[in-house]
């Protein structure tokens, strides 16, 4: 079937709150991956230390960011099995955004930021849902089309919003410009809820 017929009928609504959530969540966990790094090495108690030094730093907190979301991926199965797909994309979405408001609401240090870093990882495991969940939003002829262009649409979106919230680090902060970034996961979060629910056991 054509794109064009993921916006006609019933399956329009679904692909639109698919296209939203996809793309909401994705600038959040971009924009953390790419300007959270810049954050780091701008910390004042980093400023008398070596390039390498930081660099170093930087790593380690990237590594434990991706070892958090690999634990994350499998909290999300699991709180898929227990609460189903739709409440688990929600409740880690919830969870991912009052990581991001830890990490940034407020100045921290490196010890005090990295433990939230570790939470944002642990709950980026929604996005190991997606690729189980999107599917089975539509029609069985439609799925492969659909969850591969809302899914992608969304990476697009990502692309330009990581640029977009990358202009406020002009003023030479880069934790405001990911405490705006973070504000996108709560409309995911409300969209994500009135999605329907769907099941493998039927």
């Amino acid at each position: 079937p054509p794109i064009f017929d993921l916006f006609r009928g019933k399956v329009r609504s679904v692909s639109v709150k698919t296209i939203l959530v996809c793309s909401l969540s994705l600038t959040a966990w971009w924009a953390f991956q790419f300007w959270n790094q810049q954050h780091l090495r701008n910390l004042p108690e980093l400023a008398t230390w070596t390039g390498q030094h930081r660099e170093q730093l930087v790593s380690k907190s990237f590594f434990i960011v991706m070892a958090s979301a690999v634990l994350g991926n499998f909290l999300a199965g699991w709180l898929a099995t227990l609460l189903g797909y739709r409440r688990a994309i929600a409740f880690m979405l919830l969870g991912f955004f009052f990581s991001y408001f830890g990490a940034y609401s407020v100045p921290r240090g490196y010890d005090s930021l990295v433990v939230w870093l570790a939470c944002i990882g642990l709950f980026s495991g929604v996005f190991g849902l997606f690729t189980m969940y999107l599917p089975p939003l539509f029609p069985t002829l439609l799925r492969t089309t659909a969850a591969g262009f809302c899914y992608n649409v969304g990476r697009i979106a990502a692309a330009f919003g990581t640029v977009f919230f990358g202009l406020f680090s002009q003023v030479g902060d880069f934790r405001i410009a990911l405490l705006y970034a973070g504000l996108l996961i709560p409309p995911a979060l409300l969209v994500a809820w009135i999605l329907p629910e769907v099941s493998y056991h039927r």
